[in-house]
């Protein structure tokens, strides 16, 4: 039996789909600009506790980024 998946895991599965259908490249710095630019958008009309999950959020991008460009330097 299949495990159901979380709906939003599905969102962004389905969107990933489609990004790579258009060609659009898989750029992680791209991913944290946008997330700055929402939380920019948003600030002061959320907790300060969901600003830090998406603080956090972008943390884990940017460590999968800058991974990513070490290794990237390294070959």
């Amino acid at each position: 039996m299949k495990k159901p998946t979380d709906p939003y895991i599905e969102t962004f599965r389905l969107q990933a789909e489609r990004m790579d259908e258009l060609g659009i490249p898989c750029d992680p710095d791209a991913a944290i600009i946008l997330l700055a630019q929402f939380m920019a958008e948003i600030e002061g009309s959320i907790s300060e506790e969901r600003m830090f999950s998406l603080a956090e959020i972008g943390a884990h991008l940017s460590r999968k980024g800058l991974r990513h460009r070490i290794e990237g330097s390294a070959r």
